[in-house]
């Protein structure tokens, strides 16, 4: 696996990760492709997550922090990581291992952020959520692709953003979803907070696949959040994001080329 220049690195992500091995090649590579070069990983896996990002960790793509700091330790970790940024300039998703940053308008999320005046420290990206699909059972197949079916955009989970921050000067996170600076939304409205109504997911979106199949959900409340304690949702979560009203296979455009990342047929 090639080593990359870290000083041509314009996008990085920072995530709190939790027995994530199975999902982690899939999620890395897809964002690969959306133009990260720098991931930094606090984890709390007690899985194959280190045999999955050694060859990572050699190139220089993966940073991984151990991090046994008992919940709720997210913020905590995140600021641990800006703490370590100052006087870097790239930008910084701060985003989960379940969750998917792309563009719809653009081939990469950096070209995306290219388009944004210089003077945005923080851009906001909405959730789309994607239920089950209708899938009992964890199949070998790439998130991605396996599930295509949601709900309305207009649900309320949709309401939730992530951040994609430019580092390099000292902030704190007001929460999972949210920098305490100024932020704009995509179509350049400020934007104050964890939600962004209205919805925008023209120009960036995370597609956000918080429960996969109904196997996986279950097994997930088991082991639960990497950054909160109990279960990762209560079951009403799951079942708002259980409609089957849009086929969404919009993300697919990505699936040879990450089929070919992964060297699957």
């Amino acid at each position: 696996m090639a080593r990359e220049s870290l000083d041509t690195m314009r996008l990085a992500i920072c995530a709190v990760i939790r027995n994530e091995a199975r999902y982690l090649r899939e999620w890395i590579e897809f964002h690969r492709l959306m133009g990260v070069g720098r991931f930094h990983l606090y984890n709390r896996s007690e899985d194959d997550t280190l045999a999955i990002l050694e060859p990572y960790m050699a190139a220089g793509i993966v940073e991984l922090i151990d991090w046994p700091m008992l919940p709720p330790c997210q913020i905590q970790a995140y600021q641990h990581y800006i703490d370590s940024q100052q006087g870097k300039s790239r930008w910084t998703a701060f985003i989960d291992a379940d969750e998917f940053l792309w563009s719809p308008r653009y081939q990469t999320v950096t070209e995306a952020l290219e388009s944004f005046p210089k003077e945005w420290p923080s851009v906001a990206v909405n959730w789309m959520c994607f239920g089950s699909s209708g899938k009992r059972e964890r199949e070998d197949a790439p998130v991605i692709e396996r599930f295509t079916w949601r709900p309305s955009a207009e649900i309320s989970s949709n309401h939730y953003v992530k951040a994609i921050v430019r580092m390099g000067r000292h902030f704190t996170m007001h929460d999972p979803h949210y920098a305490n600076l100024p932020t704009f939304t995509p179509s350049g409205r400020l934007n104050s907070g964890s939600h962004s109504v209205p919805h925008e997911h023209g120009v960036l979106r995370i597609n956000h696949y918080g429960c996969k199949s109904r196997q996986e959900w279950l097994e997930r409340q088991l082991n639960g959040k990497p950054f909160g304690s109990g279960a990762p949702g209560p079951e009403e979560c799951y079942d708002e994001i259980q409609g089957m009203d849009v086929d969404d296979r919009e993300i697919q455009r990505y699936l040879p080329a990450l089929k070919e990342r992964l060297a699957l047929p």
